[in-house]
């Protein structure tokens, strides 16, 4: 009996070792089974994800390419003609070709970034290339000393505002395009008001300057600074060319100084009428006047230098038309003379009314003039020099004497304003 229950203890021993045995291993196989199946499952939903995210990014990848296939890049127009009747800008990683009349209108403001390089095609009598502001629209000209704007021809292939001429052409290479000219609302004193600016077919209605009955003296056609001018002046018709920088009754809002004009065939700088203070310009080897005031100008010209080839006259003041009077202020001023048939000092028309001071006349030739037409009552003259060696007595049309030189060949301009960012004192002109 007792072996007996021993034997049955040890029976049940074994059957519950065997069943023991079986569970743990029935447990450990299901254990490993789950496992397996859940790397499986999460190597699954692994690749699954990367698949997706394949999918997402060629999805972009083609969306993008597909835009870029089918909107082509902007195209930033170069090259103008007709009117700009929105505001535009141009940049300075572009030269820019004005073909033919280009005209800012409807108010619209052109800017123009320091250093940019504007080309006038050559253009044939009325076709002749210029840039017009007209009035009611603005010129943001912004330059600098270091990266002046540049107006020039085609011909040009300067792309540095300091650099000196391009190709081959210099102070003498004259009339390869227009010019600018800038047009305002403030008075001006002429028969008809407003009236058509010089060098523009009549046919032009955005030629018109002056503000007629609605004059505002304080009117604003932007800022012109730090540019220069080359190779203008191209002939309208016969005896008819446009200046270096033309201003029609320009306001005194307006703001404009350091310009340089080179080899125009007509006049540097003419103003008709206006209020537009205008400081630090420098004309060189214009054809005709290098500075001209006309119709009652009653703005100051401020430091200004003119540097003769074969010109006319240094300075041309003309005299009020019609029924308004105003006076023009010059003041700190040196004309460089030059040999040749013309290149005379100066000429002051009848009804001229204003005021001459610090006035420098220096190697003029021998004969030259400066003339004071017996009309001409209204101008003032003070501290006008001429070098040594060149006396000077002036005598208007009635025979009274207007001043006796001193010939101290002191005064004048400021020439350092013109240094390091023209061509002028890049080519030792002055």
């Amino acid at each position: 009996m007792y072996n007996n229950k021993t034997k049955t203890i040890k029976t049940k021993t074994i059957k519950t070792k065997t069943i023991k045995t079986k569970t743990m291993k029935t447990k450990t196989m299901k254990t490993k089974t789950m496992k397996t199946k859940t790397m499986k499952t999460m190597k699954t939903m692994k690749t699954m994800k990367i698949l997706a995210y394949m999918f997402i990014a060629g999805l972009f990848t083609a969306c993008s390419s597909g835009d870029d296939d089918d909107t082509p890049t902007p195209i930033v127009p170069t090259s103008y003609s007709g009117e700009i009747t929105e505001d535009v800008t141009w940049t300075s990683d572009n030269i820019y070709t004005l073909d033919g009349r280009v005209m800012v209108t409807n108010g619209a403001t052109l800017t123009i970034e320091a250093g940019t390089v504007i080309r006038g095609a050559e253009g044939i009598g009325a076709d002749a290339s210029c840039l017009i502001i007209a009035r009611g629209a603005k010129i943001m000209a912004n330059g600098t000393a270091s990266n002046p704007i540049v107006f020039t021809s085609v011909a040009d292939n300067s792309t540095n505002g300091t650099s000196g001429f391009g190709s081959g052409l210099s102070s003498a290479d004259q009339g390869l395009w227009g010019g600018v000219l800038i047009l305002g609302n403030a008075d001006i004193s002429a028969e008809s008001n407003p009236l058509q600016i010089e060098g523009i077919p009549v046919s032009e209605t955005n030629g018109l300057y002056g503000g007629g009955s609605s004059s505002n003296n304080n009117d604003n056609s932007g800022v012109f600074k730090y540019v220069q001018i080359r190779h203008g002046g191209a002939e309208i018709g016969e005896g008819n060319e446009i200046n270096g920088l033309t201003l029609g009754g320009v306001g005194s809002a307006t703001d404009i100084h350091h310009v340089e004009i080179i080899a125009n065939l007509d006049d540097g700088l003419e103003c008709f009428g206006g209020s537009v203070d205008v400081s630090n310009v420098l004309v060189w080897g214009q054809g005709d006047d290098a500075f001209d005031v006309d119709q009652s100008y009653s703005g100051t010209i401020d430091n200004f230098l003119g540097i003769l080839i074969d010109g006319d006259q240094g300075l041309e003041i003309d005299g009020w038309e019609g029924a308004m009077q105003a006076d023009f202020t010059l003041s700190n001023g040196t004309i460089i003379g030059a040999a040749g048939e013309k290149n005379n000092c100066g000429k002051f028309k009848s009804n001229a009314s204003g005021s001459v001071s610090n006035m420098l006349f220096t190697n003029m030739k021998n004969g030259a003039t400066l003339t004071v037409d017996a009309g001409a009552t209204g101008v003032s003259f003070s501290n006008i020099s001429f070098d040594a060696g060149y006396n000077q007595t002036l005598v208007d049309d009635l025979g009274s004497t207007v001043w006796n030189d001193n010939n101290s060949g002191t005064g004048g301009a400021n020439l350092s304003n013109f240094d390091g960012w023209t061509v002028s004192h890049y080519s030792n002109a002055y």
